[in-house]
């Protein structure tokens, strides 16, 4: 494999996974990339082209290294750029070519939290940038280091420090990444919740760093939800919170950090909360609509009902429903040709999975409730099938990027939340504008619910441009940020802002806003070291 497609490679280094025949058949059939271009395009080359050089003194590094230890400190240029670009679309396109912009100088490993706490205060003296760095899962360009520095790996502070079923807590290094802590919490009888589709390549600081959300959070919650207590190290010193059910003690400080994408300190500790998982209590089923507006009605008077809420509940939006009908050989079945009879057609149906967890009595009574609303609103049984088929395929369905890429075929998504009122409005004009560009599918779902509102999760597809890839992108992706933000949408719902949304961060939340935010900054952070360059918006 190209050491270049090692560093930007989503999903484990040591698998490829291929694309399924019914997948390659949509592809080639929908998008036509000459095989010209495939098989010049590369997917990763040998050497990486020189990055920038490195501006830290030989006094700098021998006294970084007096902290860590010789060999967890690292000058290897292939490690400063795997450090510095996460999944954005245009990092792991460059990287394909050996590029690597804004790269950190140096990767520092600390071992402990008194070793973090030394690298801060090191890096404050020297007025050296830090960028904190969890398992690279970034989508928002918030690892890149435009102004240098070193890029803290915190993967070895990846211990559990107390298991707690009398306060059903957990107490963790923020190293940690979600199959380690999962796993120890199911072997116990109990889950954190928390199942974001980078599940399996992330930690936990990263999650509260960037204010993230799972699978599972329309039961579970986001991460402000689940989050009880953290501990922090920023310049200035070090903050941490207890973990209160409930407190009234002034501003939840600690809180900052939700969301922080490093602009504060270092998330180096955390208290979560835990629930109990018993997987063969829960209740699975799938709906199928005969149009969009039907299936959302639906979710909207769940989440309404007052009788509980399922802990996943997802829509897949017409086009999604045909495209995933076809990548996974449905299209064309019995199964397909029963629903077209009922009139469940093509460019109308939508499907709904969900699952309810907890007390079976719990899981039963909450799936009644939701299988009369949604019978009443034209929905068709379709068990327990989807639901499955979709969740043992959840995290990889996402690493068949990079063959898609392979294909010459450009892929990615924005997400945001809107209210219930404005949703409708949103998703039209959002999908008319990216079905303005020529021969590109756009699938839309959501995937996480509320009582006042939802998110929808757009992915465009649509062949690259093989004149001007980066230029085409960036204009194309401006476009369907400016238009989910005029149509009444957040900025993001669960990945972040970065630098990538930075741009729009002050007409998102105000000028006192970024004020507010600027003096906490300069309080914990003055010499504004911490994750500097545009992040969240911030000079």
């Amino acid at each position: 494999m190209a050491i270049t497609r090692n560093i930007y490679k989503w999903g484990s280094s040591e698998v490829e996974h291929s694309l399924p025949s019914h997948t390659r058949s949509f592809i080639e059939s929908q998008f036509n990339v000459s095989s010209d271009f495939k098989n010049a395009f590369p997917k990763g080359v040998e050497e990486i082209k020189p990055l920038r050089k490195s501006k830290l003194s030989a006094q700098a590094i021998a006294k970084f290294k007096k902290i860590l230890g010789t060999n967890s400190f690292q000058l290897d240029p292939l490690d400063r750029a795997k450090h510095s670009i996460g999944k954005f679309y245009t990092e792991i396109y460059n990287a394909r070519f050996g590029k690597f912009e804004d790269v950190a100088e140096a990767v520092a490993y600390p071992k402990s939290e008194d070793e973090v706490q030394k690298l801060v205060l090191l890096a404050n003296e020297l007025k050296l940038p830090v960028i904190p760095f969890g398992a690279g899962s970034s989508v928002t360009k918030a690892l890149q280091a435009p102004n240098g520095g070193i890029s803290i790996d915190l993967s070895k502070l990846d211990k559990i420090i107390e298991f707690n079923t009398v306060d059903s807590t957990v107490t963790v290094e923020a190293g940690i990444k979600g199959p380690v802590l999962e796993a120890f919490l199911n072997e116990r009888g109990y889950t954190c919740g928390h199942f974001p589709q980078s599940f399996e390549f992330s930690t936990v600081g990263g999650w509260i760093a960037a204010k993230g959300a799972g699978q599972a959070s329309t039961g579970y919650g986001k991460m402000e939800d689940i989050l009880l207590a953290l501990t922090a190290v920023t310049p200035s010193g070090k903050i941490e919170s207890k973990p209160y059910p409930a407190a009234s003690i002034g501003p939840d400080v600690f809180k900052f950090f939700l969301g922080s994408e490093g602009v504060f300190g270092v998330i180096t500790k955390a208290t979560l909360k835990i629930r109990k998982f018993e997987p063969k209590n829960s209740t699975k089923g799938s709906f199928i609509f005969k149009d969009f507006h039907s299936a959302v009605e639906t979710m909207r008077e769940v989440m309404q009902g007052g009788f509980g809420k399922p802990h996943f509940f997802r829509i897949q939006d017409p086009e999604e429903t045909d495209i995933s009908f076809k990548m996974s050989g449905v299209e064309g079945s019995f199964a397909d040709k029963a629903l077209n009879f009922l009139g469940y057609k093509p460019n109308g149906r939508s499907l709904m999975h969900i699952i309810v967890d907890g007390d079976p009595d719990y899981s039963a009574f909450v799936f009644n409730k939701i299988k009369k609303i949604a019978k009443r609103r034209g929905g068709f049984s379709t068990g327990a099938s989807p639901v499955q088929k979709w969740l043992d395929q959840r995290y990889s369905s996402a690493y068949l990027r990079d063959s898609l890429m392979d294909e010459g075929v450009r892929i990615d998504t924005l997400e945001t939340a809107v209210t219930w009122s404005e949703l409708y409005g949103l998703w039209e004009n959002t999908r008319k504008y990216i079905k303005s560009f020529p021969n590109t599918s756009c699938m839309v779902h959501i995937s996480h619910a509320y009582e006042n509102g939802a998110n929808l999760y757009f992915i465009f597809l649509s062949p690259m441009d093989t004149k001007n890839e980066i230029g085409s992108f960036t204009s194309f992706h401006k476009g369907i940020i400016d238009t989910i933000h005029k149509n009444g949408g957040s900025l993001s719902h669960h990945h972040g802002i970065g630098r990538m949304l930075a741009p729009w961060m002050k007409s998102e939340v105000g000028e006192s806003t970024i004020q507010a935010i600027t003096a906490v900054k300069k309080s914990l952070d003055p010499k504004g070291i911490m994750n500097p360059g545009g992040t969240l918006g911030l000079k």
